[in-house]
């Protein structure tokens, strides 16, 4: 990879917003939206980040941290407590690891700290700037609804990220229970304290039913300490 491709990637919006989704909903963020992503999943809610479109601007790593800085002062007093949080996400960042890792130092000595919002398929990728992020929330993506399945790549993905990781596992109409059983044993069998979200689809098409919300989220409390069934917030708030 050149130098020019490390320092610039093609970015759709930062924008300041609250977390909406996960173990840190209701946390202030600045959001940094990256064009391109290497799945398609059915009940994408950004569905115009899976491609790089001409409404994505391709900026400098430097230009990318005047946005964040800018962002941040317009914000301040938003952030009442702990470092100013600054969610990467897409698309998919990792398909840019080259360009975070080249703005992630630049961010930790501005005082930011670093949330990874990621599909957890590309652990070669993680690798470059796992040691620079402070959250990752990964997803397992599941075949129901991504057309195939990541099981190898959530798996090894989880092994190197464990300690700073939670997932998420969106449910829709369509997702099978066996899906869910081995979302499970992979949890287990590498960090089983590690926070396992179920997260029910709002998508009118795809909204699943209740029996089998309760059956999945039976079954993983069962099996894992950590488990929990949330919505996205950000949705029933109307919120970016």
């Amino acid at each position: 990879m050149s130098s020019k491709e490390l320092k610039t990637a093609p970015i759709y919006e930062v924008f300041f917003s609250y977390q909406g989704e996960g173990l840190y909903t209701g946390l202030p963020q600045i959001f940094v939206r990256f064009a391109g992503c290497n799945i398609k999943c059915g009940y994408c809610d950004t569905a115009y980040s899976i491609k790089i479109s001409d409404k994505a601007v391709y900026i400098t790593a430097c230009e990318l941290l005047k946005q964040i800085k800018k962002t941040y002062k317009a914000n301040k007093k938003s952030f009442t407590c702990g470092k100013p949080s600054v969610a990467f996400t897409g698309g998919e960042p990792l398909i840019y690891a080259g360009f975070l890792a080249y703005i992630i130092p630049a961010l930790k000595k501005e005082g930011f700290s670093i949330y990874l919002e990621t599909n957890s398929t590309m652990p070669k990728q993680l690798k470059k700037i796992l040691n620079l992020c402070d959250v990752v929330s990964m997803d397992f993506k599941l075949a129901s609804d991504c057309k195939k399945s990541f099981w190898k790549e959530h798996e090894e993905f989880l092994k190197l990220s464990k300690k700073k990781s939670f997932i998420k596992c969106v449910i829709t109409n369509k997702t099978k229970f066996k899906e869910i059983q081995k979302s499970a044993a992979i949890i287990k069998k590498i960090s089983k304290n590690t926070h396992f979200i179920l997260q029910p689809s709002t998508t009118k098409k795809d909204i699943p039913k209740p029996v089998n919300l309760y059956k999945f989220y039976s079954y993983i409390l069962k099996e894992l300490p950590n488990a929990h069934l949330m919505t996205q917030m950000h949705k029933i708030y109307r919120i970016k």
